[in-house]
């Protein structure tokens, strides 16, 4: 039997999104979260890209459900010093309090989120 090494993380974290450039950011923790995504601005800052394919995700920012078509880079992130190679799928989130979110893609082969986990390394 093979033990996987989870570590566990709140529901918000510090990240760092790694592409041509490195951001450090708090990402959000969402189980709910299908896919992993990043708002467009932090994806143009750390130049990400090229577009490797487009999706259709579920969305709910508008105050109703529909589905939007959003494009997916390739990028790696770091999490509680684990890096892991991600697609993020890229969205307007600059209506939202984090710029990250961390879907079950990230989440179900590498971390137990514990909604009391305090991570003191979180800015606010």
């Amino acid at each position: 039997m093979i033990l996987l090494k989870k570590k566990v993380v709140g529901l918000i974290e510090p990240v760092k999104i790694i592409g041509k450039k490195e951001i450090k950011a708090n990402a959000k923790f969402d189980t709910g979260a299908a896919r992993s995504c990043i708002d467009e601005k932090l994806a143009e800052k750390v130049k990400l890209g090229p577009v490797i394919k487009f999706v259709r995700v579920k969305s709910a920012t508008l105050g109703k459900i529909k589905y939007v078509r959003r494009p997916v880079y390739r990028a790696k992130i770091e999490i509680a010093n684990k890096k892991i190679p991600v697609e993020l799928s890229i969205a307007n989130r600059k209506n939202l309090k984090y710029d990250v979110l961390i879907g079950r893609d990230v989440i179900k082969s590498n971390f137990i989120v514990d909604v009391e986990h305090k991570n003191k390394t979180v800015e606010k």
